[in-house]
């Protein structure tokens, strides 16, 4: 446990040049789109991963100061706690979080708080939306659950600024399942993911490092919106002729697993 986080309302802001190494890992459409950091802090982080975007912004802090602060660059503030906060399902098309890493206020069975702010806020992702979720890789475990059942295509990767190499950060990225994707899984499914997040939650030095695939050029497959309203994931060979004229991208990233 961070105890100076500790006073600051389980604040760990994610450090600017991760927000922009991030930032060169996303490709917005071109149309409109709506975006929440529900854990918004000052803003920093949030603005710098949306730059340059058509997106509608919107975040949530828990903090008056830093929602105040947060207000000089996101325009549309929530000052309150996330948890207790409503909100229309499948509102968004992009999910960002870095929430407080502690335990959840209750009984002594209480979930980490990772786990809780996934919980509450996936479902406000519409299907194909984007989540980027950064968390400490030994908590991955805790969010297999939902990560399993609800985003395909994810993602894990190392954050390399010293102090997110220190807490062992890493970031998580996936597309939310239509609910017929949901359906088309089977048991054995969910347990191999779970398995595989129980992995690098006892090894978070294992999953590759985001900044070496970035900078390698390996962003190979893409989340394709089609003028209908449909979301496909394509990889490898196929990425060469999408989007067509009838498309647009909504992600990219690394097809290595």
């Amino acid at each position: 446990m961070r105890f100076l986080g500790k006073t600051r309302l389980g604040f760990y802001p994610l450090p600017l040049s991760e927000a922009k190494r991030i930032r060169r890992f996303i490709l917005f459409p071109d149309q409109p789109s709506s975006a929440l950091d529900p854990c918004v802090g000052d803003g920093v982080a949030f603005e710098a991963i949306t730059s340059d975007a058509e997106v509608l912004r919107y975040g949530i802090e828990l903090d008056a100061y830093r929602a105040e602060q947060a207000r000089q660059r996101i325009p549309n503030i929530v000052q309150g706690n996330t948890l207790e906060v409503q909100c229309t399902v499948e509102s968004f098309g992009f999910l960002y979080s870095n929430p407080p890493y502690d335990w959840t206020l209750g009984p002594a069975d209480s979930p980490r708080t990772e786990q809780a702010f996934l919980s509450h806020t996936y479902r406000w992702l519409k299907p194909g939306g984007i989540l980027l979720y950064v968390i400490p890789g030994d908590r991955l475990a805790e969010c297999s659950q939902i990560l399993s059942t609800h985003f395909r295509d994810v993602r894990v990767y190392r954050l390399e600024s010293p102090e997110c190499v220190r807490y062992k950060q890493v970031v998580i990225i996936g597309a939310r399942r239509s609910r017929r994707e949901k359906e088309r899984l089977t048991n054995s499914d969910i347990t191999r993911a779970r398995l595989y997040y129980a992995s690098l939650a006892r090894n978070p030095d294992s999953a590759k490092h985001i900044a070496r695939n970035i900078d390698n050029q390996m962003a190979n497959w893409k989340v394709i919106a089609l003028v209908n309203g449909q979301i496909e994931a394509v990889s490898g060979p196929a990425t060469a002729d999408r989007p067509g004229a009838q498309e647009w991208i909504v992600w990219q990233g690394p097809a290595a697993d």
